[in-house]
């Protein structure tokens, strides 16, 4: 299961990351949180009605198609957010603080929300609401993606340790 899911990361997050390169990052993510918004607690309740090794395995490629598509087009898109001069602890922060909440407390959140309701799907609920927070996000940030411009202003900045010729 783990290698399926690791093979289709492998494929999707380069190639969702090259498909924002030709038709922008925004909508990508604005596309992928609204179909992970959608789908999640469907798919979730869909597997646990009639366990089973091929649904298990067809939900979990579904949810690697979504966070592969999704992180192809979000990492350079934060990484895009921020100033040049803090673009590395700029997009660390962001990043690891998200991770660290959304994905350090899933865990309980998920027994919680299992053991309160008794719903086994109902973790699909919490992804629902994680892929509404990105897109929310998303939606705001609309527009604010670098431009060719900023980038080659970047580029001709003289960077540290280079030689003027």
């Amino acid at each position: 299961m783990t290698l399926c899911v690791g093979l289709s990361n492998l494929f999707w997050l380069p190639v969702m990351g090259a498909l924002s390169d030709r038709v922008g990052r925004t909508p990508l993510l604005i596309l992928f949180t609204s179909v992970a918004l959608l789908t999640a607690y469907p798919a979730l309740l869909w597997l646990t009605t009639a366990p089973s090794f091929e649904r298990l395995l067809t939900v979990e490629l579904w949810l690697s198609f979504l966070y592969g598509s999704y992180n192809g087009a979000m990492v350079v898109f934060l990484t895009e957010l921020m100033p040049p001069h803090v673009r590395t602890s700029g997009f660390s922060l962001a990043y690891s603080l998200a991770t660290a909440i959304f994905g350090g407390f899933t865990p309980y959140i998920a027994t919680y929300l299992v053991d309160q309701t008794g719903n086994k799907a109902i973790p699909g609920a919490w992804l629902s609401f994680a892929a509404a927070m990105g897109l929310i996000a998303a939606l705001a940030t609309r527009g604010r993606e670098a431009s060719a411009e900023s980038a080659d202003a970047f580029r001709a900045i003289p960077q540290a340790g280079a030689t003027a010729q």
